[in-house]
């Protein structure tokens, strides 16, 4: 019985270093026409990252426009109904003033 406990162990340290050099065998490397594509996908990548970015600083800056015009918007509404008030009052417009004074 012992001997065969000894023959398994010695099967199992025997059977260590060669999976551990045939694992280390398989190991992919990386060619340089892999490397080459890599280093394009990262400038592509960085291309990518900069547009975002300027469409980013595009957008807030179309979206300040846009808030700007609807605030001149609001003012010329404003200044129309001022207007509208004023013109359905004809020919009285100022009640105060008055010319014969």
């Amino acid at each position: 019985m012992k001997w065969k406990e000894k023959i398994i162990q010695i099967g199992a340290l025997a059977l260590v270093p060669v999976a551990i050099i045939t694992l280390s065998s398989c190991t992919s490397k990386i060619t340089e026409e892999q490397m080459m594509q890599l280093q394009e996908l990262r400038k592509q990548e960085r291309s990518l990252q900069d547009a975002i970015t300027n469409k980013k600083g595009e957008l807030n800056r179309l979206k300040d426009e846009i808030n700007m015009r609807k605030s001149e918007l609001r003012n010329c509404e404003g200044e129309r109904d001022l207007i509208k008030q004023r013109l359905s009052q004809w020919p009285n417009i100022w009640p105060d003033y008055q010319p014969n004074k």
